[in-house]
């Protein structure tokens, strides 16, 4: 995905990526416990919708298996350089934990519309929804609309069940909508798809989706297992977990500011996106895997034009010959007795 050299222009510092989940292992208090690998991540308050209060804990199911929420906020901004064992696609990213989920993953439509609209109302720039439902709902329709509105990019995961058909709310034309590649780069056997499908990430291609022990080509991150305070670095291969490193790098995005509204985000991924399977865009894999160098590159602000001093400018000054120098990457044009200088902008090369 490219994630080290895009930490040469941005690692996600001043984007706040709000985590729509089971909640976030974020505080020590009581019986919780705030991951390790989180420990330097930064966090604001959250607000859980499940028990109706301020503390979004996570919690794993029973029967040892782990949790879902603190592995997908590990994913998008683990710390990085502790030497703990991890790191996110935006370490310097801030998580907001909003709760919409149980620890079964069992939630309703209505949970993540008041989720969705606590984020956009607290200042969140990203959503990650990494729930993939079977129907539309308007209350949801209505939410997602709503966030966008007010500027949140919002991401989801396109489904495990490995049908022809992209889940809710991925399939809102609002959302970008995630698959999965195992590590072959070949969409993930488990992974939904169809023509709402806007690209892919790293999944794996293990169908224990939900136990977090199955292959070497899942993605790892720290979360909880067994209990509110015991952690493992366990594995996740699941459109989850590719839609968390979208998210990570939409942040990326955002921190640079390279692009700074939902659909810029979105045009960026995707223009950025390195291309898969059948020549351009498809229904396995949407525009392609996702690419942060690529998506930093295609985001980046049009080069700067500056003109010489002269007494006064005429018509001329508007020719469209300036543009077809700005495409064409001149260096020096006259244009009607105006010096044009045509500088490039310092960033990642495209």
């Amino acid at each position: 995905m490219q994630i080290p050299s895009a930490w040469a222009v941005s690692r996600g510092a001043g984007a706040v990526v709000a985590v729509l989940d089971t909640g976030v292992a974020y505080e020590d208090r009581g019986p919780y416990r705030r991951a390790p690998d989180l420990e330097a991540t930064r966090l604001v308050a959250g607000r859980d919708f499940v028990d109706g209060d301020a503390r979004p804990n996570d919690v794993p199911p029973p029967g040892g298996r782990r949790s879902h929420g603190t592995q997908i906020a590990g994913i998008i901004a683990q710390t990085a350089g502790n030497g703990i064992g991890g790191a996110g696609v935006a370490p310097e990213a801030t998580i907001m934990p909003v709760r919409v989920l149980k620890p079964d993953l069992d939630g309703s439509a209505t949970a993540i519309a008041r989720g969705l609209r606590f984020a956009a109302d607290h200042g969140a720039d990203i959503a990650n929804v990494s729930i993939a439902g079977p129907s539309r709902a308007r209350v949801l329709k209505e939410a997602v609309d709503y966030a966008t509105a007010k500027g949140v990019t919002i991401v989801a995961a396109a489904g495990n069940d490995g049908a022809a058909k992209v889940s809710w709310p991925a399939a809102y034309p609002n959302v970008i909508a995630v698959g999965a590649v195992a590590a072959d780069q070949t969409r993930a056997s488990y992974s939904n798809y169809g023509a709402a499908l806007d690209l892919v990430a790293p999944g794996g291609a293990g169908d224990r989706v939900d136990t977090g022990f199955g292959p070497g080509d899942g993605v790892v991150a720290q979360t909880l297992k067994g209990g509110p305070s015991t952690f493992c670095f366990c594995f996740m291969a699941s459109t989850s977990a590719a839609a968390a490193q979208v998210s990570g790098v939409a942040a990326l995005l955002l921190a640079s500011g390279h692009a700074t509204t939902p659909a810029a985000v979105r045009a960026a991924l995707l223009a950025g996106a390195r291309d898969l399977g059948a020549p351009g865009t498809d229904p396995d894999y949407g525009a392609g895997l996702v690419q942060a160098r690529g998506a930093l590159a295609a985001a980046r602000p049009p080069s700067r034009v500056t003109a010489a001093p002269r007494a006064a400018r005429g018509p001329s000054d508007q020719s469209p010959a300036i543009w077809v120098a700005l495409a064409a990457g001149g260096a020096v044009v006259m244009i009607g007795g105006t010096v044009l200088v045509l500088r490039r902008r310092r960033g990642v090369s495209g």
